[in-house]
């Protein structure tokens, strides 16, 4: 048979979808069936005296195996011995699978060696399908990985494992699968896949650097489909981590550095997202020294690369960096910016950018705990007012400047003429306000406007005012033109006008009046109040007005019905100014004041803290002192008080000692001969503890009662003299201070508790009865033991009488005297041993304060001293984000610039 040669060329397609015997040896147009074919084959062939039953037998086992016959398939396949052994051991692996005995098609796959790649990717394809099947998804992943790396053309294969993967959500590798086919097919499909991944936020998860490759195939390929894919993985990086996207960034721009100039494509979304992406890098989180190694790049690709919309302000953005950050360019960079900034015909709004740059400024102000001017603020607010005209009116003389004003405003408005400046504002109520550092402050009535305007103030005044609604305007009142001028008076002006007195004017005030107002355009009012000054004076000073300022209108104020000439010249001043481009101005003019205060306020901050720091430490050194003193006078008051009061208890001690021995003593007249000496010492006893007590009660407490309120007073004394101590000590603190820093107070309850506790020990005192000839001592033992053998005879009486006598006034009483003496002064001596405690809550509060105003003073010191060594160790926390801030706005002015140029060509 010739069916070898024949399908040479498609012979493992054929194989692959097993229909080998279909092309080999079913016949065109013969209708019988594979079985019968086949059948027929093999009995001619093996009738042959060399026959070859393999091929036959092959082709019956794709027909058993399409009739799901698969034992018999594979019994067919087992006795294929030539070349097609390899495809046949596959097949029986694959009605394995089909019988479910995966395990053993898993090992035969396994055992299958060829030289084929059809083949040996077929064999990763099935054993792909066995682990998935199996669910073991790690091999699953590593056999479709190892088959597309192995023959990534066969598009078959790349499919199965992106809807794989896709399926799974194994992202990771689908993006994988996607940048290495893209790679090295070179299929647009691939590449469209990417950038769906990435529009769907798969990508993020790769380094940037992931993409350099793939992205460069691209380039050369389809820079259409490549400004898509970049400006998509640009957008899904933008939200990532700020490193993350800086090394996008960085490696986007070093990519294209090195492309070919591609200025010859439109790249209208790449181009507006360097110019987005440029405006956040200078927003002042990055520092200058990590921009140096992005911004160059950055901005010579965005030259290359921007559209006809953005050439002019990625030129003024080149001019601009370059101009504060000299030879960060080579010369044909910038001989290309100035070049497109002259040619460009795209535009910017300047005015909106501007006002973004002013709020980025403000915003990182307030990050650095910087309170801005707020009349700042304010005077931006009016400046986007595009729709009213502002007039600053100054004049030679504040009683002519004043008159016109009043005369515009329909009436005597002012009053008297103003040291403030003031805008008037047209409105339906009287509303009158203080422009501050710190914000608006009302002025509730005319009469305190009247003394509001006597000082330096900004001062904003709206009222029904025709002549302002009309023409659309607003008066700004400043003081004569021989008063110095804040930069906010500029600011605000469209224009100005100054008002002058024929008699008294000084062309050098005048002319200095202009240089300071740069571009703003001035023009006179000339008063002639009341008909004071001659048509001759007043026609000089209009021909020379117009001989110094040929294009300055001239009003003649003579304070009659002039409304129409009054309209008239007002419309004439304002109609001649482009507001919108005046105000772009006047904006870029207030960052630039932005900046500068700013700047001031670094100034004030660090000189604040150094004084702050200065301040905390003589507070330290002063409060640790009054700390010492008050610790002095405490004890010193513990020392006063308690040795007044054990004087006391020393002098109750020394009575009793003295007392005790003769009251017990004292008891030997009431022994005669006719006591019963059986029990006198009872009756003796009890008397003489009668006596003590009535001695304790009737005098000693009197007395020590009478001394206790006496030391109650006297420590009131002193507890009063230390509270006029705490008082001047607390006046003066908080004179330093100024404000109520400190209290001091002391516990005022001690007082009253000791004298509670001393009506306490008055009328609490129990003196229990002491054992004083019931002891059992040698002495009384005889004594006792005597009268009661010979108490009852009378010739012992004498004798006895005489003996307990003599007994009693000579008995040694100490003994008696210290335990009378400790039981009664058992309860004093536990007052006493509180004092010391007592004196210390009275000053306990105070010196807690103190401590305490101490510790807060050192960590507000410690606070400041870290803040301005952050400040002094790292400027350039602070400096950077302001020259940065400098780049944009000399990007805008350079712009403003070239723009009024053009037109002025025009």
């Amino acid at each position: 048979m010739s069916y070898r040669g024949i399908y040479k060329i498609t012979l493992e397609e054929v194989l692959i979808v097993t229909q080998y015997y279909k092309y080999t040896f079913m016949k065109e147009g013969v209708i019988d069936p594979p079985v019968r074919v086949l059948g027929e084959a093999y009995v001619i062939e093996n009738q042959k005296e060399f026959s070859d039953l393999s091929f036959i037998r092959y082709a019956q086992g794709e027909v058993y195996f399409h009739n799901k016959d698969f034992e018999s398939a594979i019994f067919k396949w087992e006795n294929i011995n030539n070349e097609l052994e390899p495809w046949a051991k596959k097949n029986m692996a694959d009605a394995y699978f089909e019988l479910g005995l995966f395990s053993a098609a898993e090992d035969l796959y396994h055992s299958i060696t060829s030289d084929s790649q059809v083949l040996t990717t077929e064999l990763s394809l099935k054993l792909f399908n066995v682990y998935n099947v199996q669910g073991k998804m790690d091999k699953a992943v590593e056999t479709i990985k190892e088959a597309v790396a192995y023959n990534p053309d066969h598009l078959d294969v790349a499919t199965i494992a992106r809807e794989f993967f896709e399926e799974n959500e194994d992202w990771n590798n689908a993006v994988e699968l996607a940048v290495n086919s893209a790679s090295s097919t070179v299929s647009m499909d691939w590449f469209e896949i990417l950038k769906r991944y990435s529009d769907e936020g798969k990508t993020k998860q790769f380094p940037p650097s992931y993409f350099s490759k793939v992205l460069t195939v691209l380039y050369i390929e389809n820079q259409y489909l490549f400004e898509k894919l970049v400006s998509s993985l640009w957008r899904s990086y933008q939200t990532e981590a700020k490193d993350v996207y800086i090394d996008w960034i960085k490696e986007i721009n070093l990519l294209l550095i090195n492309m070919e100039d591609s200025s010859s494509n439109v790249w209208s979304e790449l181009s507006q997202l360097y110019f987005d992406t440029y405006s956040g890098l200078l927003n002042g989180e990055l520092l200058v020294k990590e921009l140096s190694t992005i911004i160059p790049y950055h901005l010579e690709n965005w030259l290359k690369i921007a559209d006809s919309s953005k050439q002019l302000v990625a030129s003024a953005s080149v001019l601009a960096w370059e101009e504060i950050f000299p030879s960060t360019f080579n010369q044909d960079v910038i001989r290309n910016a100035e070049t497109l900034i002259i040619q460009s015909t795209g535009d910017i709004d300047v005015l909106e950018e501007s006002l973004k740059l002013f709020q980025s400024i403000l915003h990182w102000a307030e990050l650095q705990d910087m309170q801005v001017d707020y009349s700042l603020k304010w005077m931006v607010r009016e400046l986007l007012d595009l729709g009213v005209h502002h007039l600053l009116v100054t004049g030679s003389t504040e009683s002519g400047k004043t008159d016109w004003v009043n005369s515009i405003l329909g009436g005597q408005i002012l009053g008297t003429p103003s040291a403030s400046v003031i805008m008037y504002k047209d409105h339906d109520d009287l509303e009158i306000a203080e422009i501050t550092e710190n914000g608006m402050n009302p002025i509730d009535s005319i009469s305190e406007f009247h003394d509001a305007i006597s000082k330096r103030m900004l001062i904003e005044c709206k009222r029904p005012a025709d002549i302002l609604n009309k023409n659309q305007i607003t008066i700004i009142e400043a003081p004569s033109v021989k008063e110095e001028r804040s930069v906010k008076e500029f600011l605000l002006a469209d224009t100005i006008v100054a008002v002058l007195n024929p008699d008294e004017y000084n062309w050098d005030e005048i002319t200095e009046l202009q240089n300071q107002s740069e571009n703003v355009p001035i023009h006179f009012v000339i008063s002639q109040s009341e008909n004071l000054y001659n048509e001759q004076k007043i026609t000089l000073l209009k021909e020379e007005l117009h001989s110094r300022y040929p294009y300055a209108k001239v009003f003649i104020n003579k304070n009659s019905n002039q409304q129409y000439e009054l309209d008239q010249f007002i419309q004439n001043i304002t109609k001649e100014i482009y507001v919108e481009e005046a105000r772009t101005l006047k904006i870029l003019g207030s960052i630039r004041l932005l900046m500068s205060t700013i700047l001031g306020k670094r100034v004030e901050m660090e000189n604040a803290l150094n004084d702050s720091i200065k301040w905390d430490e003589d507070m330290i050194a002063k409060l640790g002192g009054a700390i010492h003193q008050l610790q002095d006078l405490e004890s010193e008051k513990i020392k006063s008080i308690t040795g007044s009061y054990q004087f006391i208890k020393n002098e109750i001690k020394q009575e009793l000692s003295e007392s005790i021995p003769k009251i017990l003593k004292g008891c030997s007249s009431l022994i005669n001969e006719s006591s019963d000496f059986r029990k006198l010492h009872l009756e003796l006893n009890e008397e003489m503890n009668s006596r003590i007590q009535g001695h304790l009660y009737s005098k000693v407490m009197p007395y020590f009662y009478t001394s206790i309120r006496s030391w109650i007073a006297n420590a009131e004394e002193e507890f009063y003299q230390s509270r006029i101590f705490l008082e001047e000590m607390r006046n003066g603190f908080n004179t330093l201070y100024g404000k109520d820093q400190l209290q001091l107070h002391t516990d005022s309850k001690i007082i009253d508790d000791w004298r509670r506790d001393a009506e306490r020990m008055k009328n609490g005192i129990r003196m229990e009865k002491v054992n004083i000839l019931l002891r059992h001592t040698p002495s009384q033992v005889l004594l006792k033991s005597a009268g009661k053998l010979l108490g009852s005879l009378t010739q012992n009486k004498s004798m006895l009488s005489s003996r307990y006598k003599k007994f009693i006034e000579n008995e040694d009483y100490q003994a008696i005297v210290d335990l009378v003496t400790e039981k009664f002064l058992v309860q004093f001596e536990l007052f006493e041993t509180a004092i010391e405690r007592d004196v210390s809550m009275f000053f306990q509060e105070p010196l807690s304060e103190l401590e305490k105003t101490v510790q807060q003073t050192l960590i507000s010191r410690k606070e400041n001293e870290n803040r301005l060594n952050k400040m002094k160790s790292n400027p350039e926390l602070f400096q950077d984000p302001l020259t940065l801030f400098k780049v944009k706005l000399r990007q805008y002015e350079w712009i403003v610039d070239v723009n009024k140029e053009i037109s002025l060509v025009r």
